[in-house]
């Protein structure tokens, strides 16, 4: 199901409309969308979530579930080191999100809580809501000359190019363009698999004929993973560590949190994050 979400600011807060299967639905929040700089605020109250789905949502641990809801566990010793890490972040977003700490759980994943939302599985719904956001971000700060597209069929964008190695159905996520131009490519994953790293393969294979049409455009992985291995095992991938990489940059929508909330610092940091590539929007060409 082909599933939009549509922020909008109107006066000291912002307006979530979602518009899923054509129906309509509409949730405010108190959270300001502002600047560009806070922008990430609104993808975590809206995706971000403390609970688990099993055949339907459940509370969890009453922290941010922020990886693998496998990797959370309690010891005899008491919480392992997943779940104080889950705290520590917990905390930290409350605070960033102006809430006492005991509410933070109810200030998030108010995606989730819509009623039409809440019975459908969210594998899917997560990755095309995590991909509309980042359009709408980019529409609303970023260079008004350029122009975005969501799920476009390569075969249409890219004829004759050999792209065996990637699935049939397989389709570009964002395509921006400054008049008919084709400036950059942003494959946008909420989550990472550790056994495949589909940003990488999707700009092996896009890469070069994006190349031939504009040898100024870039090829970015946008991503919504907390998981530190993960998220290096993409930077490997990115300049500097690679210098002709086949990605120009990886961009997560919340580095702030996993810098300081998880305490990951030293080697994430040419993590990107989406004020950056706000930024970067004014220079593409």
């Amino acid at each position: 199901m082909e599933n939009r979400i549509l922020p909008a600011i109107l006066g000291h807060g912002t307006l979530y409309e979602f518009t899923v299967g054509g129906r309509s639905l509409q949730s405010s929040s108190v959270a300001p969308w502002l600047d560009c700089g806070a922008a990430w605020q609104g993808i975590a109250r809206l995706l971000l979530s403390c609970e688990v789905y099993r055949l339907g949502w459940k509370a969890f641990h009453d922290v941010l579930t922020y990886v693998d809801s496998n990797r959370f566990a309690c010891g005899r010793t008491g919480p392992r080191v997943t779940l104080r890490r889950a705290e520590q972040l917990t905390v930290y977003l409350a605070a960033q999100l102006n809430v006492d700490r005991p509410d933070l759980c109810n200030n998030i994943g108010l995606y989730w809580r819509q009623p039409q939302i809440r019975k459908l599985q969210p594998h899917n719904l997560v990755g095309h809501a995590f991909r509309s956001l980042i359009v709408n971000v980019l529409q609303l700060f970023g260079d008004p000359d350029v122009s975005y597209e969501e799920r476009v069929d390569r075969n249409s964008l890219f004829p004759g190019q050999d792209l065996t190695k990637l699935a049939k159905r397989s389709k570009l996520d964002i395509v921006a363009r400054r008049e008919s131009r084709i400036v950059a490519i942003l494959t946008v994953r909420w989550r990472v698999r550790h056994n495949r790293l589909q940003a990488l393969d999707e700009a092996f294979a896009y890469g070069p004929a994006l190349q031939r049409h504009n040898p100024n455009s870039k090829f970015y992985a946008v991503l919504g993973e907390f998981d530190s291995g993960r998220l290096r095992k993409v930077l490997d991938n990115c300049p500097p560590q690679a210098p002709h990489a086949a990605l120009s940059a990886a961009v997560h929508f919340a580095p702030q949190p996993i810098r300081e909330g998880l305490r990951e610092n030293g080697t994430l940091e040419h993590l990107r994050s989406l004020e950056w590539l706000i930024g970067e929007t004014f220079q593409w060409r």
